[in-house]
C-alpha cells in the first residue's frame, strides 16, 4: 500500500481479523520482514488489535502463529498493551500504558490517529499518537533486548525477527478503521544527531567547554550509579557517558549549532573546528590561569536516572560560582549553553536513547531514581572541585583536554 492510498477496514466484532499488508512487498515504503509501521485513524469506542505476524494465515487467535500484538482500549479502555501471542502468553502483556492519549476516544464524533511499529534492527516495539511517528509522540515503548517484563517471560528478540505481515483485528464488538499508511519504521530514538541506535555508539559531535573534573572518590561513586542503571530493567533504554569523561560541564561554549556566535561575520559552518577551539582557548586562557585557586565545594542536591545535580555550600559558594560564570562570559564573549545556575551544577552520567513510555518501565525508573538518591544522600558528602579545564568534545559523551597544540581535525 503506497502512502497515497488508504482504505477503510470494517470488522464485525467477535475478534474478527483482516489482512492488511506484506511488509516485504515492493510498495511497502521501506518496510521489510521484521521492520514495519502502520498508521490508522478511528473513532472506535471499543478495543481493536494491531498485529505483526510471521505468516499471513488467519485467524491468529488461538493459533501457534508467532505474533506481536498491540491492543488499544484493553480491559474496558483502561490500558493499551503490547505482547506476544493471541491471546498473550500467560494472558499478560509485555508492557502497557494507561496514558489517556493512548486509549480509545470517549467521543465517537472525534476520531484519533495512532501509529504502531516494530523494528528488529534496534529491538523496539512502540505505539504513539497522531500520524508521524517520532520520540515525543510515543506513548508506549518496549525494548526487546532486556526490556522490562520481557526477560521474565524467557523470550528473546529473535522470536520477532520474521514478522512480515500486518493484520488488524477487533475485540468483541465491531470497529471501523481507516488505514493511512504502511511503511518502514521511522527512527524514534531521542539523540538522533548524536547517537546511532543501530550500532549503539555515539556519533561525532564537535564542541568545546570548560569542565570541572571529579575527585577520584566521587568519580567512583558516579560509576556505581552508572552500574545501578546498567543492572536495571530499563538499561536498554539508555546510553552512558564514558567513565573517564564524567565531569561537571560548567561552562558550555560552542556546539555544532553555535559556531556562528564565535565568528558572526563569517559563514560559521565553514570555519574549521580547530580554528574555533584555538580562538575559544585564546579568549578564556587568561581566566583559566586562576584555576589552581578556583575552588567549588559542592554537596548533593538531587538525582534522576541520567544526571546528578549538586549545590554550593552557603551563599558565599553560590556567589563565587556566579561571579566565575560572569567572568567566563566576559572573557569568551559567548553565553553559557547551560541554562542557568542549576544546570551548570548538573553532571550527566547517562542519556535516554528511547523514550521510557510504559507503566512497568516508568515504575522501574521511579524505583531506580529512589535508589540512586538514597545512595548519593548517604555517601556523597562534599565534593571539592577545582581547576576548571578547557576541553574539546569528540562526541557528546567523550572529551579530551585541550593544550593549544595542533590536534587532528574533527576532534
Amino acid at each position: 500500500m503506497s502512502g497515497a492510498d488508504w482504505k477503510w477496514v470494517n470488522l464485525q466484532g467477535g475478534f474478527s481479523e483482516e489482512y492488511i499488508a506484506d511488509l516485504s512487498a515492493s510498495d511497502s515504503e521501506g518496510a521489510s520482514t521484521g521492520r514495519g509501521c502502520i498508521v490508522v485513524q478511528t473513532n472506535a469506542t471499543s478495543s481493536f488489535h494491531v498485529t505483526f505476524s510471521e505468516t499471513a494465515a488467519l485467524p491468529t487467535r488461538g493459533s501457534d502463529n508467532a505474533v506481536l500484538r498491540f491492543v488499544v482500549g484493553k480491559r474496558k479502555n483502561s490500558m493499551t498493551a503490547v505482547g506476544l501471542g493471541n491471546p498473550y502468553i500467560k494472558k499478560e502483556p509485555i508492557e502497557f500504558t494507561k496514558n489517556p492519549e493512548a486509549l480509545l476516544t470517549d467521543d465517537p464524533e472525534k476520531s484519533r490517529a495512532y501509529w504502531f511499529l516494530y523494528d528488529r534492527v534496534v529491538g523496539v516495539a512502540a505505539m504513539g499518537v497522531m500520524t508521524s511517528p517520532q520520540a515525543d509522540l510515543c506513548r508506549l515503548v518496549c525494548r526487546f533486548r532486556g526490556a522490562a517484563g520481557f526477560d521474565s517471560l524467557g523470550l528473546r528478540a529473535e522470536a520477532c525477527d520474521n514478522l512480515g505481515h500486518v493484520i488488524l483485528g477487533s475485540g468483541k464488538r465491531p470497529v471501523s478503521m481507516r488505514v493511512l499508511r504502511v511503511c518502514g519504521p521511522p527512527d524514534i530514538s531521542i539523540p538522533r544527531p548524536r547517537f546511532d541506535p543501530e550500532a549503539w555508539r555515539a556519533l561525532p559531535w564537535n564542541g568545546n567547554s570548560c569542565v570541572m573534573e571529579l575527585p577520584d572518590l566521587h568519580r567512583a561513586l558516579v560509576e556505581r550509579v552508572q552500574k545501578l542503571l546498567a543492572d536495571s530493567p530499563i538499561a536498554p533504554y539508555y546510553g552512558f557517558v564514558e567513565p573517564q569523561c564524567l565531569c561537571l560541564n560548567a561552562y558550555r561554549l560552542l556546539d555544532p549549532l553555535r559556531r556562528t556566535e564565535l565568528f558572526p561575520e563569517q559563514a560559521g559552518e565553514d570555519v574549521d573546528w580547530m580554528v574555533c577551539h584555538k580562538e575559544c582557548y585564546r579568549r578564556v586562557q587568561p581566566l583559566l590561569e586562576s584555576g589552581p585557586w578556583t575552588y567549588w565545594p559542592l554537596k548533593f542536591d538531587r538525582a534522576d536516572c541520567t544526571s546528578i545535580t549538586l549545590t554550593a555550600i552557603g551563599t558565599g559558594g553560590t556567589g563565587a560560582i556566579k561571579e566565575w560564570a560572569k567572568a567566563m562570559h566576559s572573557a569568551a564573549g559567548l553565553r553559557n549553553a547551560a541554562a542557568g545556575h542549576r544546570e551548570m551544577l548538573t553532571l550527566s552520567f547517562a542519556f535516554e536513547v528511547f523514550p521510557v513510555e510504559g507503566e512497568q518501565a516508568r515504575e522501574a525508573r521511579r524505583a531506580l531514581g529512589r535508589q540512586i538518591t538514597e545512595l548519593l544522600t548517604k555517601e556523597w558528602g562534599i565534593a571539592e572541585l577545582l581547576h576548571p579545564k578547557f576541553v574539546t568534545w569528540r562526541t557528546h559523551t567523550e572529551y579530551t583536554a585541550y593544550t593549544g597544540a595542533v590536534e587532528s581535525n574533527g576532534v
